[in-house]
């Protein structure tokens, strides 16, 4: 479990990362959409990651984690899809 926690965590950070250096100044409105949702999606993707951490961190060995381990999912699905659409209308 510890080690999903980490790799999740470790995702939620390289997700920030490349939401801060995706490309700005495009007049195109379907890259600032797609950029909008992908900072969206990575914020959310962050918050999920850090309840996660906090659920475990807390060792309430009677609560597995698993409502939040599963936003996580959801949220990782979500802005893996983001920042699919910024490669592809921002490049």
């Amino acid at each position: 479990m510890k080690s999903k926690l980490i790799l999740l965590t470790a995702s939620a950070c390289l997700a920030i990362s490349a939401v801060a250096f995706a490309q700005y100044g495009y007049d195109d409105n379907d890259c600032a959409d797609a950029t909008d949702r992908a900072t969206s999606a990575a914020s959310d993707l962050s918050d999920y990651a850090r309840r996660l951490q906090r659920c475990a961190d807390y060792a309430d060995f009677s609560d597995d984690c698993s409502t939040e381990f599963r936003r996580v999912r959801y949220a990782h699905s979500e802005y893996e899809s983001a920042a699919s659409d910024v490669s592809m209308y921002c490049d």
